[in-house]
């Protein structure tokens, strides 16, 4: 459901879920963690085989890699793919956002969801059908963004599905109303992974 150029790719949004993940763990934390200072370093195909991929915890940092696993367990030449650090932190740190209130006055006509995953599969970046979570999207003149996520029949042990993280992210490239250049992230300063079992809504806010 997430292929690049002919080959499946770990997706970006899947090292956030699995770094949240493995700090849980790590500080015995039910909470959610929140993650700083996250690189993309080198992406990961998941299409070889045996292949092993790890997320290692120390010291308040973490750091994803793969590679194969010799005789005494230990990851041989291992790759690293992500990295950053994790601390925790309270919900009333993070500001709340009412989609409800930001898609009025936007047109949800200016959106098309459709176009979106058609304009991917022109770039060689297909969407399977789990990876086409976007249903209706609400886009601003100011830059800002609302779209309605449809609802997951299993988040399948995670947090924050990546599929749905993945879509969220993919808003900002409605909201620029087109263009050439396809975006990727490279980066994020912070982010709070934080699992709902309520509707979810993908906001794309502007200063």
């Amino acid at each position: 459901d997430h292929v690049v150029q002919s080959s499946v790719i770990f997706p970006g949004a899947g090292y956030l879920e699995l770094a949240r993940a493995a700090a849980c763990v790590a500080t015995s934390s039910t909470s959610a963690a929140v993650l700083r200072g996250v690189f993309f370093l080198q992406p990961l195909a998941v299409d070889t085989p045996g292949l092993h991929v790890e997320c290692s915890v120390s010291g308040g940092s973490f750091e994803i890699r793969s590679g194969d696993v010799g005789a005494d367990g230990v990851l041989a030449e291992a790759e690293a793919h992500c990295s950053g650090s994790f601390a925790s932190t309270s919900l009333g740190a993070w500001q709340r956002v009412d989609h409800a209130s930001m898609r009025s006055g936007m047109c949800p006509s200016a959106a098309s969801v459709e176009g979106l995953y058609a304009a991917y599969d022109t770039m060689d970046l297909h969407c399977g059908p789990e990876y086409r979570t976007l249903q209706r999207a609400y886009v601003g003149a100011s830059g800002a963004a609302v779209a309605r996520l449809r609802v997951r029949r299993s988040r399948q042990g995670t947090a924050v599905h990546p599929a749905d993280l993945d879509d969220a992210l993919c808003l900002g490239a409605i909201a620029s109303r087109g263009g050439d250049e396809t975006r990727l992230p490279f980066a994020v300063d912070d982010a709070r992974l934080h699992g709902s079992t309520e509707k979810l809504w993908a906001v794309r806010c502007r200063p």
